[in-house]
């Protein structure tokens, strides 16, 4: 039976055993999700990096704070190496440098480990399928999206629904070439050249879902 692959990443062994407890639960729901499956444990930064090489996991569940290699620099190693296995950070608290370094690092998520069960599960489960979970603040010390204008905002909004130009422009009632000038200021505010990398960049600051 198909399941999401996990490796747990903690330097305490009675967490790891608590997380794997927790993962490979059953949900009410069972019937309608994937189950979890922790196929590695990883008690150093170091090891998280080697399990994640041998066993190529869905998910690496990954403690912010580890001897040999803190969670960010795990992050960035995997980002470098072109991993395909989602990062999902956790920690015992909220700590700003961590989250934006997780966050440049493009990990795909970040939870305190006094959520609910059922929330790490369906984090694991988001993450594993493409998807960002944020259950922080990942902008501590401003809102990335006052930088723009409301349309700005409505423009964004659109292209991460997946809207094309054509229908953004019947959207804001303007022209396509209009929408493209838009795009334009709203693309250099951001540093980046195109809808794509909007889209991205939304969805690293932890905004996509507030447009």
């Amino acid at each position: 039976m198909p399941s999401i692959r996990v490796v747990v990443a903690d330097d305490h062994a009675v967490v790891r055993r608590g997380l794997k407890t927790i993962l490979e639960a059953p949900d009410e729901n069972a019937d309608a999700t994937l189950p979890i499956s922790v196929v590695g444990e990883a008690e150093t930064g170091e090891e998280a990096l080697l399990r994640v090489d041998d066993l190529t996991p869905d998910v690496l569940l990954l403690d912010v704070e580890m001897p040999n290699g803190d969670g960010v620099e795990v992050a960035r190693t995997l980002g470098t190496m072109k991993s395909k296995t989602a990062v999902l950070a956790l920690s015992s608290h909220e700590d700003p440098v961590y989250v934006q370094g997780l966050l440049q690092a493009g990990a795909s998520g970040y939870l305190t480990k006094e959520q609910a069960p059922y929330l790490i599960r369906e984090a694991v489960r988001a993450v594993a399928d493409g998807q960002k979970r944020w259950f922080v603040s990942v902008t501590p010390d401003a809102n990335p999206l006052d930088q723009f204008t409301e349309r700005e905002r409505t423009l964004l909004g659109l292209l991460v629904d997946g809207c094309s130009t054509s229908e953004i422009a019947d959207a804001m009632h303007v022209t396509p070439a209009t929408i493209r000038k838009y795009a334009s200021t709203l693309y250099d505010k951001i540093d980046v050249s195109n809808g794509r990398a909007a889209i991205a960049w939304a969805w690293k600051q932890g905004v996509a879902d507030r447009l």
